[in-house]
C-alpha cells in the first residue's frame, strides 16, 4: 500500500522514473501544514506518472513535484478514491498554486 484512503492527499516523494525536488516536496509539506490540509507521504515503488518529463524538460531540467490522489484499483472499473482526500488535493493545489511565487526556490535543507 502506498498511500492509505482517507489519510489526505499524497505528497509524492519518489516514483519509479523520479526522485522529487526536496524544494517542493518541503514547500508542498509546509503548505498543507500551514493551511491545515491532511496529507501524507507517497513513495510509489512501480509505475510513475508525468512528473519525470516535466522534471526533466529543457536542458537544465526543472523543480518538480506532485500531488496524488489516494486510489484502490487503479485503472479498473471499481477504482476508488475517498472524497475527503480529492478535497484535500484541491485545496492544497489552491493554496500552493497561489504562494508558488513567494517561495524561497534557493534555499536547501
Amino acid at each position: 500500500m502506498v498511500t492509505e484512503l482517507g489519510k489526505g492527499a499524497g505528497i509524492k516523494i519518489m516514483d519509479s522514473s523520479t526522485i522529487c525536488d526536496t524544494r517542493m516536496v518541503e514547500f508542498l509539506k509546509s503548505t498543507a501544514d500551514k493551511n491545515k490540509i491532511k496529507w501524507q507521504p507517497e513513495i510509489l515503488p512501480a509505475g510513475g506518472t508525468d512528473t519525470a518529463g516535466i522534471q526533466r524538460n529543457g536542458k537544465s531540467g526543472s523543480i518538480a513535484g506532485a500531488i496524488s490522489i489516494p486510489t484502490r484499483h487503479i485503472h479498473q472499473v471499481i477504482e476508488m478514491a475517498d472524497k475527503t482526500d480529492i478535497q484535500n488535493c484541491i485545496d492544497l493545489l489552491v493554496h500552493a498554486v497561489k504562494t508558488i511565487d513567494k517561495h524561497n526556490w534557493k534555499s536547501w535543507k
